[in-house]
């Protein structure tokens, strides 16, 4: 049955969204959604006192069958979606769009730390979260609809609007107990279901499987992971992208047993602990845009200058960007107050990093590293049975800090994720501020890498020495 059809990708919501986040925050598309959704929570996030909030919402036309079509008498991009977004109408709401020329300059480029001595900051903040609420209202608006017709409480949601994590957090916040017991007369709640991958990347993914499958070959045996879908690196590999004058290496353990990974966890905890920020590189790369523990940089959430100093001096890229948690279980549900129907079966979103969640009171004061300037974070919650080392590394981090919570970000400088162990190599020595990369090889041995010559600080090899020792391992 055909319950809901968009018949043109620009009347999309993730049009829409890529359109105002790029000529509103300057960034291209494909790299301002997400900026976009993260300087948000620096603006009024009101609906009842967002200046533009009522107004922009004008940009979309909600019909009664659910349907949401963008109003062609104030938006262009239908027709010119680079040169010409805008009709005078939402000119006059948002002001002039910015042009493809004008991108990434970083005279144009939305900066929250600019608030203090840039007037239109502010202004554009506030124009960041309404375009947000817009966003938000039409979810809500085509999830209702569907859930009415149908009568169902289980909804998947794919694409690149899945990404929008906050919005995924609303859904599950509007339709709750009272909603279904009004709309639907039973006891129960929204379960969302977004895939690991959920961008236009995963949705390709998936219809080629469904091709395969309807053109009758075998479904296939399920993948141990659903988001490890790389290939590990060997040991000649890493040995093979060490071979370079500026970085500093050693050997410092193996995986390959409980024992060897609890102490290696330790070891990463301990540099941790001291406000170090460490990379860690094992195993298959992560499947989607985000790094999930295998291809992550980890600081201390306690440390209130750690987003400052992984934005600027680590992955150099803008103030307004978050910072996400990762937990063990016990952790999470401390510090985080997590959706019931965030998870289903052996399905948990909060796994995958698609969902945020509003963090308790007690939490900016004890991880103020990876709470948002709204109060939520972009969780992980990372589990034993799905990556040992980064669960072992959490619980080691409980000992050592005495929360078990991670501040994780991907493992990249300004551009895509490193996949190899070259890559992982070069973007150490692209990082001014990453200490140390640890790499795990095929076989389970660790390798540290560090900056070496006049670029070693003596931190890591100092944190290493004193680990040895307190360890019992010199």
């Amino acid at each position: 049955q055909r319950l809901y059809c968009n018949d043109s990708m620009f009347d999309s919501l993730g049009a829409f969204y890529s359109v105002i986040s790029s000529t509103q925050g300057g960034w291209t598309w494909l790299s301002s959604e997400g900026r976009y959704m993260g300087a948000a929570a620096w603006g009024d996030m009101n609906r009842d006192s967002n200046r533009y909030y009522s107004r922009l919402k004008q940009v979309l036309d909600f019909g009664r069958g659910g349907e949401v079509r963008i109003n062609r008498a104030m938006a262009n991009w239908y027709c010119d979606p680079f040169d010409r977004p805008y009709k005078a109408a939402l000119t006059e709401i948002l002001g002039e769009p910015l042009t493809p020329d004008q991108l990434w300059n970083p005279d144009a480029v939305l900066r929250v730390e600019d608030i203090h001595h840039r007037p239109d900051t502010s202004d554009r903040l506030d124009k960041a979260a309404a375009t947000q609420l817009v966003f938000e209202d039409a979810m809500i608006h085509v999830t209702d609809h569907l859930l009415r017709i149908t009568g169902a409480s289980r909804l998947v949601l794919t694409g690149g609007v899945a990404l929008n994590a906050v919005g995924n957090m609303r859904l599950l916040e509007h339709f709750n107990e009272a909603w279904f017991a009004q709309a639907q007369q039973r006891d129960c709640t929204l379960h969302l279901w977004v895939p690991p991958t959920p961008g236009d990347p995963g949705v390709t993914i998936g219809a080629a499987w469904l091709f395969a499958h309807l053109a009758g070959a075998s479904r296939g045996g399920p993948l141990t992971h659903a988001f490890y879908c790389g290939l590990p690196p060997s040991a000649e590999e890493i040995a093979v992208s060490l071979e370079v004058g500026d970085v500093a290496s050693m050997r410092v353990g193996d995986v390959a047993t409980p024992e060897g990974r609890d102490a290696i966890a330790d070891l990463m905890a301990f540099a941790v602990a001291r406000n170090g920020i460490i990379a860690l590189y094992q195993g298959p790369g992560e499947t989607g845009p985000r790094a999930l523990g295998h291809r992550s940089i980890f600081a201390n959430p306690c440390d209130s200058d750690a987003r400052e100093r992984l934005n600027e001096r680590v992955k150099y890229r803008e103030a307004i960007r978050p910072l996400a948690p990762m937990a063990t279980l016990e952790a999470a549900l401390e510090y985080f107050d997590l959706a019931p129907g965030g998870s289903d079966a052996d399905y948990n979103a909060y796994n995958f990093m698609v969902l945020t969640a509003r963090s308790k009171p007690r939490a900016a004061g004890k991880i103020p590293a990876v709470i948002h300037a709204d109060g939520t974070g972009r969780i992980q919650i990372v589990r034993a049975e799905d990556d040992a080392l980064t669960h072992a590394y959490l619980k080691a981090l409980g000992r050592h800090i005495g929360v078990e919570m991670s501040v994780n970000t991907s493992f990249n400088v300004a551009g895509p994720i490193a996949q190899t162990p070259n890559q992982a190599i070069e973007t150490l020595r692209r990082s001014k501020g990453l200490d140390a990369v640890l790499m795990v090889a095929s076989d389970g041995a660790v390798t540290a890498a560090w900056h070496g010559g006049e670029r070693d600080s003596g931190r890591f090899t100092g944190w290493l020495a004193e680990w040895k020792s307190r360890s019992g391992r010199a």
